[in-house]
């Protein structure tokens, strides 16, 4: 009996010990969840950070706007936390938003990059974008938009597949490893504030090593995401004479060496539909005419980014297993620049 009884006190004190495992939790409604940030730094000032945290209030979410500035982003993270009447959960950051002051400054960005990958709190997963607007304006304004709730500006490079295919995400990661890629640089959209719409989709910024080389339009983007094997789905095309829609895209690229000079032999097939055309246009000369555009918008990008050796479109990743890795940690400066892409484009109607 007593064993028993000894048994029994011994399970409840080590259920008390396991117990006390909790006691730091803190509960869901008492933390403030942050899911946009943005930072600013202009010269010899100190970083600004804001952050724009949702507020449930009955069926919709509204969202408050809790900006510090401080000689580190680490450090306003912190003074945030000690100064928020709840705890304050930077876990679910789901996009954080640069003011181009900063994110045209290599040294800084490249500082800034490192310190998001390397932090515990902020997921790596979190997308990248950069504005030229003040990015203290354009997390505010989403109260200012009638119908839209907190997660709007999140929500917009999240529309899903075939609804905008000029925007793709960034996520802190891919940044971080382009810091240090001989063969592909990277596309950071740029967004701003929308007068009626939560943002304005402005185009990319390509970055070569964290450096800001060119900026690509958003007619231009659909290219370069489809380079990236991401289907054009969606994108509407609008001619003089007709208008159309992608419904499917793929493409296959083909590399050489020819005199240690690089060749692509690249063909985009394009599925379309047609939304309208005038009166006696026939298909043919609506297929000729996008396939003609196409290819003429693709030779002007190519020739912006060999002009500044930003190989935006991935290119070197494709020579692998042409070329050594000394040689590929040249490829921007050396390869890049003389290569030459035979770039078909192949339109049918479904």
């Amino acid at each position: 009996m007593k064993n028993n009884k000894g048994c029994k006190l011994l399970i409840v004190f080590i259920s008390i010990i396991f117990l006390c495992g909790c006691w730091d939790i803190k509960d869901i409604n008492k933390r403030s969840i942050p899911l946009v940030m943005g930072i600013s730094k202009e010269d010899g000032e100190e970083y600004k950070l804001t952050l724009q945290i949702p507020i449930p209030k009955n069926d919709s979410q509204i969202s408050r706007i809790v900006t510090e500035k401080g000689e580190t982003v680490a450090s306003i993270l912190g003074q945030i936390r000690t100064n928020s009447e709840d705890a304050v959960d930077y876990s679910q950051i789901r996009l954080i938003v640069i003011q181009n002051s900063m994110a045209n400054n290599k040294q800084e960005l490249k500082k800034l990059i490192k310190f998001l990958i390397e932090s515990e709190e902020i997921p790596s997963r979190a997308l990248l974008a950069i504005t030229d607007d003040n990015v203290e304006n354009v997390l505010s304004s989403i109260n200012d938009k009638l119908g839209v709730h907190a997660s709007s500006i999140y929500d917009y490079f999240n529309k899903g597949a075939g609804w905008a295919p000029e925007i793709s995400s960034t996520p802190i990661w891919e940044m971080y490893r382009s810091l240090f890629s001989y063969t592909k640089d990277i596309a950071v959209p740029v967004v701003g504030s929308g007068k009626d719409t939560v943002l304005t989709f402005g185009g990319y910024d390509i970055l070569r090593k964290g450096e800001i080389m060119e900026r690509i339009s958003p007619v231009e983007s659909p290219l370069i995401n489809m380079f990236y094997n991401k289907n054009g789905k969606g994108k509407i095309e609008n001619l003089d004479f007709a208008s159309i829609i992608v419904t499917n895209s793929s493409i296959q690229n083909k590399t050489s060496m020819n005199r240690n000079n690089p060749r692509v032999e690249s063909d985009l097939n394009l599925k379309i539909d047609i939304l309208e055309r005038k009166e006696g246009i026939t298909n043919k000369r609506i297929i000729k005419e996008l396939e003609k555009l196409t290819e003429k918008r693709f030779y002007q990008i190519l020739e912006k980014t060999q002009g500044s050796h930003t190989d935006v479109f991935g290119f070197g990743q494709q020579f692998q297993h042409l070329l050594s890795y000394h040689e590929l940690k040249d490829w921007r400066d050396e390869y890049f620049p003389n290569l030459k892409v035979d770039f078909k484009v192949h339109a049918s109607i479904e």
